[in-house]
């Protein structure tokens, strides 16, 4: 055996031996693009996309690439070289039995390959370590047909939204044993018996356990390296190109009906993208298409309940409007018509006296989201996310079957390599009885509580931020309305700032916390992966969830509620509290919702559709030198040029989509069209991130999951939360409560306004009175609404005569007023009322539908009939073939391979 001084390490060249046994060559030779298709032509080997898959020799498939700058040899990591960590970490591998081979030559001239190959004798013994489930049995292909499957069938020999691929047939599995070889599917096969997903993912756990570091357990791992810039990537191989003359593979395949624009009304081909991209990554694509699905029918509801709106908003039934837009009508002269709907400021300083009237758009806009249509899609919306979750859990339970991820966490899933390495305790498998490492359950309560203070402490510096931007608008729009040759544009500066100023604090606390959590989440020492994970999701959607709805939930439920009134208004700072603009509260609400949900959609969007391209080409750019301009790239050099998913990117795929779902379900009362909007954007997101997965990404690592992890307990919480939020809003934020009972209260309430069981007189019963000496920051002297309504009605009158003469300004709210017009500041008899019937209306509200909601859940059964057969006819299948067996053997302990799992 010959050897080659590449970092004091021996790597695979070539041989016309056995290619399952480790040759090695001597000598610094580099293979140049001539040269190696010379050789492949010498061996008969024609065809350059297997030649991008394979070793040089053309038998020996690539599992995997390191990718290195040998030129950069900083130190870092307790000193070490990264040429002398490398060397080490690759020893490590050559002793476990991987094959490697070096790519010298690149475009860029500086960037050197690893290629990794697993030899076949290698992989079953770390597959059996890995208790990889493999197939025993071929048991055909199960179609299922639905409802809306055999309505299709009906009128076409077709369904036209499957996809044009063919179906995998589905498989018995059981974890592979060594000893059992020949029971499993294509035991006599080296070349099928692992598909490239599997053995790309026995590639990883050998390299996720392979040390480069004596006698320190942190170092241990590719990860490691990846972190401390020893490799500069490591990635699994695509399975050839995708463009029109590449030749098929299944990468083009899922391009061209799954990735492809052109496919957007085609179901997703669920089978081969968790072949091709592990499970992980198909339960995601498989819960974004159930999600899009299921809101069709809630788009189709709200868009009705707006168009119900539509047709209302210029009826007579629409009295609070029509009575606005008469105020447009008065002759503002008439101080006792017109006088009681001129409106108080609404801040200090900067803010004029202004007529309800203008409001009259504003009033008509509000009744599109403030009527009795809203309140049932409310309640719809409810059982709409009940229904989901559980027909969720449902579709989740059918793919784990089908899948063989049924039980994975608990048997199948393996102690992380960082896990194994640092704790030192070990403890007696209550399960298996075996010798596993093992943290005191006292250190780890103690890590969790420690992480959960710090999550605390940042979330409750978003809260800070939202009052410090709030008391920044206060003090600034005060400040800059004391200078007269900028009050007119006081308002606008403020509001800019003030925006720029929390979304730099918000850009930064999130990449703060990113961090913080990441760096949190390994200390806490998890044991799994999907604990791992888990435990970073949690942490990272609180402090998300109060980034993404901070602003909303203080429009919904606090801005405009605790201001006082004129005379005895609340401060904070000093400074008057912030009040709903002149539209009210609601339709503050709405804006902001349509704004930060669409506009967010919309950026997301166009960041997935054109950053990774970006970046893919600037990256090929940068890594081709000038005279390597005309030279194909390889197979390895493709996928290098190509964008990495982070260790955490499903989180923010997941992320974007559980956000969408809040805005869907916490606040649909205030925007109906929220389930319209998130059904465009969620059928352009399957294409976009299909597109950007299979074209943009370098090939991840096929990981196995059971669900989709702690994201169900967060939506399970989101959709409960929406039950309370959307009573609160239809009670307290919108005036439908206070508008039924001024229709159906007793006459003394109404104080004579209109007539009973119709809002007529509504609006200035509404309304409650003060004095304009009440407002010394606001002085009449100063008010243009006063000056415009002097130069059109009072022509040469003094500004302050002409206000004495309406002598007070209205604001809303239900206070007691004097003979005089005076407020007095205690509230109505009317608003005790409300505050009681808005009281009762959220506890009515939440019981029945929670009451509902779980009646739902308890009807609905977590796994579907069908699938509760099968997996009983397998366990019965199981105890007969244990049964015969036993009278085989006399006996004897079973044969655990003549039971399908």
């Amino acid at each position: 055996m010959a050897q080659i001084g590449f970092e004091g390490l021996a790597v695979a060249e070539p041989a016309e031996s056995s290619p399952e046994s480790p040759q090695f060559i001597e000598g610094d030779h580099r293979v140049t693009e001539g040269e190696r298709r010379n050789l492949l032509k010498e061996n008969g080997q024609t065809n350059f996309a297997k030649e991008g898959l394979f070793f040089r020799d053309g038998t020996r498939r690539i599992d995997y690439v390191l990718a290195y700058d040998p030129s950069d040899t900083s130190d870092s990591d307790w000193n070490q070289p990264r040429e002398v960590k490398r060397g080490a970490f690759l020893e490590g591998l050559k002793e476990r039995g991987v094959e490697m081979e070096i790519e010298h030559e690149s475009v860029d001239l500086k960037t050197h390959f690893i290629k990794l190959h697993c030899p076949f004798d290698v992989c079953l013994r770390w597959a059996e370590n890995m208790g990889m489930q493999l197939p025993i049995e071929e048991i055909g292909t199960i179609t299922s047909h639905g409802l809306i499957d055999r309505a299709i069938s009906c009128c076409c020999s077709k369904n036209i939204f499957d996809p044009d691929i063919e179906e995998e047939p589905d498989m018995y599995t059981a974890p592979f044993i060594q000893a059992k070889l020949d029971k499993f599917l294509n035991h006599d096969d080296p070349e099928k018996f692992f598909n490239n997903s599997q053995r790309s993912r026995i590639c990883y756990a050998i390299m996720a356990r392979t040390s480069y570091g004596d006698k320190n357990p942190t170092k241990i791992g590719v990860e490691r390296l990846l972190g401390n810039q020893s490799f500069l990537a490591a990635y699994p191989l695509h399975e050839g190109g995708y463009a029109e003359d590449d030749p098929d593979n299944v990468r083009k395949t899922l391009v061209e009906v799954w990735g492809s624009w052109t496919a957007w009304y085609k179901l997703q081909p669920l089978d081969q993208i968790r072949s091709y991209f592990g499970e992980k990554i198909g339960i995601y694509f498989t819960w974004l298409g159930y999600y899009t699905a299921m809101l069709i029918p809630v788009a189709i509801i709200g868009t009705i309940c707006f168009i119900i709106g539509l047709g209302f908003i210029n009826s007579p039934d629409n009295q609070v409007a029509t009575d606005t837009c008469a105020i447009s009508d008065y002759d503002r002269s008439n101080v006792s018509l017109f006088g009681p709907f001129i409106m108080c400021p609404l801040c200090d300083g900067s803010c004029d006296y202004w007529s309800l009237g203008d409001t009259c758009r504003a009033a008509k806009v509000s009744f599109l989201f403030d009527n009795g249509a809203t309140v049932f899609f409310a309640i719809c919306m409810a059982f709409w996310a009940t229904f989901f979750l559980e027909f969720w859990k449902r579709k989740q339970a059918e793919l784990a079957f089908d899948w063989d991820v049924m039980d994975f966490e608990e048997e199948e899933e393996r102690p992380r390599a960082q896990f194994e390495a640092s704790v030192k305790t070990v403890r007696p498998n209550p399960i298996t009885g075996q010798e596993e490492a093992y943290q005191p359950r006292s250190r780890y309560i103690s890590k969790i509580m420690c992480a959960f203070s710090t999550m605390i402490f940042m979330i409750a510096l978003v809260v800070a931020v939202l009052l410090s931007v709030i008391i920044y608008r206060v003090a600034v729009l005060t400040a800059l309305n004391k200078h007269s040759a900028i009050r007119s544009t006081a308002s606008f500066i403020t509001t800019i700032t003030a925006a720029v100023i929390q979304l730099l604090a918000i850009l930064i606390l999130n990449k703060v916390y990113e961090i913080l959590a990441i760096k949190l989440t390994a200390w806490e020492l998890h044991r799994t992966q999907t604990e791992h994970d888990d435990s970073f999701t949690f942490k990272m959607f609180l402090f998300q969830f109060a980034n993404y709805y901070g602003s909303i939930f203080y429009i919904a439920f606090f801005k405009g509620r605790f201001v006082g009134y004129p005379g005895s208004y609340n401060r904070l700072a000093g400074f008057r509290l912030d009040e709903c603009g002149t539209s009210g509260c609601l339709i503050e609400l709405t804006q902001q919702l349509a704004i930060i949900m669409v506009g967010k959609q919309v950026l997301n969007n166009t960041i997935e559709i054109f950053v990774p391209r970006l970046k893919v080409w600037l990256r090929r750019r940068d890594n081709v030198e000038a005279k390597n301009k005309d030279r194909k790239l390889t197979r390895w050099e493709e996928d290098y040029d190509l964008a990495d998913l982070p260790e955490h990117g499903l989180f923010y795929e997941y992320l974007e989509m559980v956000i969408q779902f809040g805005f869907v379900t916490l606040f649909v009362a205030a925007f109906p069209l929220a389930p319209l909007f998130a059904l465009m954007n969620n059928i352009l997101e399957i294409r976009v991130d299909s597109n950007k997965f299979a074209t943009q990404l370098r090939r991840p690592l096929a990981r196995r999951a059971e669900d989709i992890g702690i994201w169900y307990s967060i939506l399970d919480g989101v959709g409960n939360l929406s039950v309370i939020t959307n009573a609160v809003v239809i009670a307290i934020t919108s005036d439908i409560i206070p508008r039924s009972a001024y229709m159906f209260g007793v006459d003394e309430k109404r104080n004579g306004f209109g007539n009973k069981d119709t809002l007529e007189g509504y609006l200035q019963f509404s309304l409650s009175q003060a004095s304009f000496n009440r407002f010394t920051e606001n002085p009449v002297e100063n008010s243009d609404f006063f000056k415009k309504l002097r130069d059109e009605h009072f022509p040469g009158m003094n500004v302050s005569v002409v206000a004495d003469q309406y002598g007070t300004c209205s604001f809303r709210g239900f206070r007691e007023t004097s003979d005089s017009g005076e407020v007095l500041g205690e509230f109505k008899r009317f608003f005790w009322h409300v505050l009681a019937a808005r009281l009762a209306f959220i506890i009515v509200f939440e019981h029945v539908v929670f009451g509902i909601k779980a009646l739902i859940a308890w009807l609905v059964p977590d796994i579907p009939r069908k699938l509760h057969n099968r997996i009983e006819r397998e366990k019965f299948l199981a105890k007969q073939a244990l049964r015969a067996f036993e009278e085989r053997q006399g006996g004897s302990d079973p044969d655990p391979m003549e039971t399908p799992a």
